[in-house]
């Protein structure tokens, strides 16, 4: 049987159903997505689901990257078991402020995919602006 799922962004189809997906790609993508953007214990009823992404970019810039690369493993490993981690790759964007994500996983069916998440990079008292999942 086909695995169904609901599609994220949260939507309706025109039938005024909410929009949902059978591409694994995409719902694998839309929980390393949902795992890796909560921050743990903010979810009351799982306070277990997350990790500590969103909590490490009040770090400088080197130890957010570490952070990130550090709980994104701990994520897969805990929470997202049916799939491969291959590498975690970070990159910041000083003009921008934007830390970029690149997680390259495998699917349980063995397809290579990736994802990339990107995030403001808090620095000192300055706003945040954008957070792109």
């Amino acid at each position: 049987m086909q695995e169904v799922a609901i599609s994220v962004p949260f939507s309706f189809d025109i039938f005024g159903k909410v929009s949902t997906t059978t591409d694994q790609k995409k719902i694998w993508s839309d929980r390393v997505r949902s795992v890796i953007g909560t921050n743990l214990r903010e979810r009351l009823m799982r306070p277990e689901f997350g990790c500590l992404v969103p909590s490490s970019f009040m770090e400088t810039q080197d130890i957010a990257s570490s952070m990130v690369i550090t709980e994104v493993g701990r994520a897969f490993s805990s929470q997202l078991q049916p799939l491969t981690l291959q590498s975690v790759d970070t990159m910041f964007e000083e003009s921008t402020g934007i830390m970029e994500v690149s997680l390259f996983y495998s699917l349980p069916n063995n397809a290579q995919i990736d994802t990339t998440i990107s995030f403001v990079y808090v620095n000192g008292n300055q706003p945040i602006y954008e957070e792109n999942l």
